[in-house]
């Protein structure tokens, strides 16, 4: 490390040597001067583009705000997390927890969009809204919240505040170029350039919850800890999203951040204005996209041995991995192993396009549903409920006993084991699948396998989650071998 740091210094010295006026460079002699002149001629065919870096940033900080977030932690078992009086002097050890963020001014009368991970563990009194003229505003009221988009609304008060417009995410492109506006470690109406690296992108943000909304653009243009909330647009200045999260391992930029698509937050935004709640419908079902990484991890080659294995005319549609009783998905027969194709006749390429359907779905609507069974096409029927707070006390439906048993089922339920689960159990680093439900009538019952075993292997391979358990024990009945699992604390148990 020390010699590639010495390099580093050393080599530019012998390649560039200043004189007052001309560079050498590999023993050509070039004219300061002479370059000077000709980059004054060409910044004027660039002067365009720089003029659009700069009108941009003009006309969207008017909209940009910053978010300073401040309470006091009490520690010790005998402080409470607050002062249970108003008027009681704080602990003399007390932390401040800070935090920040930005926002985006989405109505003149003072309605600005953030991130709800930005606000979600403060109450108002103690969020701070600086405007981009460095007027603070303490007067904050929250709107209403959406932890399924990590969206919120607040308002402050006044009048002839500058909304900023939205564009249309449908028309941005690979490639193109963006900046993000925000508050990047409290550097307020911070600007960043950059380009849109990648569309669609899902599974960003790191929470279990059970109804996420994700469609995120990629960007490397900067986004750090502070610009949460942040408006990214385009080079009209329209937000085509809102900067939401980064990949990194240090803990700052790294060149791949994060924004939740406009198409979702426009939404959002607007019906939490109107009515100050979000009631969304939904299926009940745990999905997957149809690719070479899935298939690996059922077992298959890549998505073409997959898409041959269950019949299916092409790599397109969602595969559905859970369904929940007693939701409108197990209603409507949705089994484990089906793929979803079309929905209300709208070609379900991918979990975004189903997504989209279900998001915009009415309260009781009835949706057709087309799916794939070993190789044959399905027409259901769901009638769209209203979605709960979570899925706490619902089991995963591997099978339903009035029907034809889940190619999949071997009258087990499972779920992955998770921290939590681990440690109430008093378990480090233990992996598996933990057994939530057994039917006393299948193969697992009849095996003397309970509630609460934990299967570690099938066969000789181990099992790391869910995903693996279905892919291996689908390949076993595929080829009618028998199944034996590792349960740990019992050994090796077969299903007959």
């Amino acid at each position: 490390m020390k010699i590639t740091k010495k390099l580093f210094l050393v080599l530019p010295l012998t390649l560039f040597l200043f004189s007052s006026n001309r560079f050498v460079f590999s023993n050509q002699d070039i004219n300061a001067e002479t370059l000077r002149q000709e980059l004054v001629e060409l910044e004027k065919h660039a002067k365009p583009i720089i003029e659009i870096f700069r009108k941009v940033p003009a006309l969207v900080n008017p909209s940009v705000v910053s978010l300073i977030t401040e309470k006091k932690v009490y520690g010790g078992d005998n402080h409470p997390a607050q002062p249970a009086n108003p008027d009681q002097v704080p602990h003399a050890g007390a932390i401040p927890k800070k935090g920040l963020g930005s926002g985006i001014i989405v109505d003149e009368r003072g309605y600005i969009l953030t991130n709800n991970h930005v606000i979600s563990d403060y109450s108002p009194e103690e969020i701070t809204v600086v405007t981009y003229n460095e007027e603070q505003y303490h007067d904050i009221t929250i709107i209403g919240i959406d932890p399924n988009t990590d969206l919120a609304v607040i308002k402050i008060d006044g009048e002839g505040f500058m909304p900023a417009r939205f564009g249309n995410p449908e028309e941005v492109q690979v490639g193109d170029w963006v900046i993000a506006i925000g508050n990047p470690f409290g550097f307020q109406q911070t600007v960043s350039m950059g380009i849109i690296s990648a569309k669609g992108r899902t599974h960003v943000i790191p929470l279990a919850l059970p109804f996420l909304y994700e469609d995120f653009f990629q960007t490397d243009a900067a986004i750090n800890p502070g610009n949460s909330g942040g408006p990214l647009v385009n080079l009209r200045g329209e937000v085509i999203g809102v900067n939401t999260a980064i990949a990194t391992r240090s803990g700052g930029f790294q060149g791949v951040g994060f924004a939740l698509s406009a198409s979702i937050a426009q939404e959002t935004v607007e019906t939490i204005i109107n009515t100050g709640t979000i009631v969304r419908g939904y299926l009940g079902i745990g999905t997957q996209d149809i690719t070479d990484e899935f298939a690996l991890k059922l077992g298959f080659e890549n998505k073409y041995d997959m898409v041959k294995h269950f019949g299916l005319v092409k790599d397109k549609g969602v595969f559905v991995m859970e369904v929940w009783s007693e939701t409108p998905a197990f209603k409507a027969g949705i089994l484990p192993g089906d793929v979803i194709c079309e929905m209300n006749d709208d070609v379900i390429k991918n979990s975004l396009d189903l997504q989209r359907v279900i998001r915009h779905a009415k309260i009781d609507a009835r949706i057709m549903i087309k799916v794939l069974r070993n190789g044959e096409e399905n027409i259901l029927t769901a009638i769209v409920e209203q979605q709960p707070e979570d899925l706490s006390g619902r089991t995963y439906a591997a099978f339903r006993k009035q029907d034809e048993p889940s190619k999949f089922s071997i009258g087990l339920i499972v779920n992955d084991v998770t921290y939590e689960i681990a440690r109430s159990l008093g378990l480090e680093k233990e992996e598996g699948v933990l057994v939530l439900e057994v039917d006393d009538n299948s193969p697992a019952g009849h095996a003397g396998i309970e509630p609460g075993d934990l299967i570690t292997k099938v066969g000789t391979k181990n099992v790391n989650s869910v995903i693996e358990f279905m892919g291996i024990i689908e390949e076993y009945l595929s080829s009618n071998k028998t199944i034996t699992v590792y349960i740990k604390n019992k050994g090796f148990v077969t299903l007959k």
